[in-house]
C-alpha cells in the first residue's frame, strides 16, 4: 500500500505547476492519496512554509510523505533532504523550512541527504518541485529506502533561520510573523506554552498614522475582547497570534509574514 503524500508549495493556483506535480505523481504512485496542505504560501516566505508544514504534520497519517517546495534557491548548490519524524517523511530543500517541525518534535528528526540521487535526475533549472521532489516523494511513498537514496547528515550542518526561537529583551519581547490569516490576524513565533503578562502594548513607531491605541489584552477567545481592541491569545496552530476583534490586525500594523513585531510590557496598558 502507497503512502500518503501531501504537497506543500508557494505555487498558488493560477499557474499550471500545482497539476503537473500531482500529474508526476499520480504517473508515479498511483495508489497514493495525494492531499494538499496549502498552496498559498507567499512567495520565498520559509517561515510562513515552516509554520504550515508544522501544523499540519500532527494531523495526517503516521506514514505520510511531505513534499514540502518553497524554494528560492531552486538550481542552485543548496541540498535536497529527507526528514524524517518517526514514520513521517518530509523532503525539503535545506533552507530553514524544517526548523519548527523539528521544534515541535524534538529528538525525533533524522536527515538524509539527497542531492546526489537528485543530481541523477533530468530536471530543467526552475523546477524542481515537479522534476525532482514529486519523482523522489512517489518512488518513497510506494516503497524505496531512505538509505539507499543517500548518507545520513549530522544535525548540526542542516540549515537554520532562527525563526523557531522569539527574541527576548529586557522589558519585552521581538517576535516573527509566521502567517496572516484571512481574517487579518497575526500569527506570532511565541509557542503558546510560553507565559505572558497580561497587559502588553505595540510600540508607537510600529503603528500605522492615524492608529494611536498599542494597547494589547491576553485573552482566551476573541469574543474577550471589545468590537475593534487588539488582544493576544492562544491560536489552534501551537503558537500566540495578535488578533483585532472584528478587524485585521495585519492592517492596523502593516505587517507580513517574515516581519517583526515587538510586543512591550508595560503598566500604561492596565485598562481593560
Amino acid at each position: 500500500m502507497s503512502r500518503t503524500i501531501a504537497l506543500l508549495t508557494d505555487f498558488g493556483l493560477d499557474d499550471p505547476y500545482v497539476g503537473q506535480m500531482k500529474g508526476v505523481l499520480a504517473d508515479l504512485a498511483p495508489d497514493s492519496r495525494i492531499i494538499d496542505v496549502s498552496h498559498g504560501v507567499e512567495p520565498f516566505c520559509i517561515s510562513q512554509g515552516a509554520f504550515f508544514l508544522s501544523g499540519a504534520m500532527e494531523h495526517f497519517p503516521k506514514d505520510t510523505v511531505f513534499i514540502t517546495v518553497i524554494d528560492p534557491g531552486v538550481g542552485s548548490a543548496r541540498r535536497i533532504i529527507a526528514a524524517e519524524f518517526g514514520g513521517q517523511i518530509v523532503l525539503a530543500p535545506d533552507n530553514g523550512v524544517l526548523e519548527l517541525a523539528e521544534a515541535r518534535f524534538p529528538g525525533t528528526m533524522i536527515v538524509t541527504d539527497l542531492s546526489e540521487s537528485a543530481s541523477k535526475i533530468h530536471s530543467s533549472a526552475t523546477f524542481h518541485g515537479r522534476d525532482i521532489f514529486a519523482p523522489l516523494a512517489a518512488s518513497i511513498a510506494t516503497g524505496t529506502s531512505l538509505e539507499s537514496l543517500g548518507p545520513k547528515l549530522p544535525l548540526r550542518e542542516i540549515v537554520r533561520t532562527g525563526i523557531n526561537k522569539p527574541v527576548w529583551i529586557a522589558d519585552g519581547v521581538n517576535a516573527t510573523i509566521l502567517h496572516k490569516d484571512r481574517f487579518g490576524n497575526l500569527v506570532l513565533n511565541i509557542p503558546d506554552t510560553q507565559t505572558l503578562p497580561e497587559r502588553m502594548c505595540i510600540p508607537e513607531e510600529q503603528l500605522l498614522s492615524g492608529n494611536d491605541d498599542g494597547c494589547v489584552k491576553r485573552v482566551c477567545c476573541y469574543a474577550e475582547l471589545e468590537t475593534g481592541a487588539t488582544g493576544l491569545l492562544a491560536g489552534s496552530q501551537g503558537y500566540y497570534e495578535l488578533a483585532l476583534n472584528r478587524g485585521a490586525a495585519s492592517e492596523m500594523l502593516g505587517l507580513e509574514p517574515g516581519d517583526v513585531l515587538t510586543l512591550k510590557w508595560s503598566a500604561q496598558c492596565d485598562r481593560d
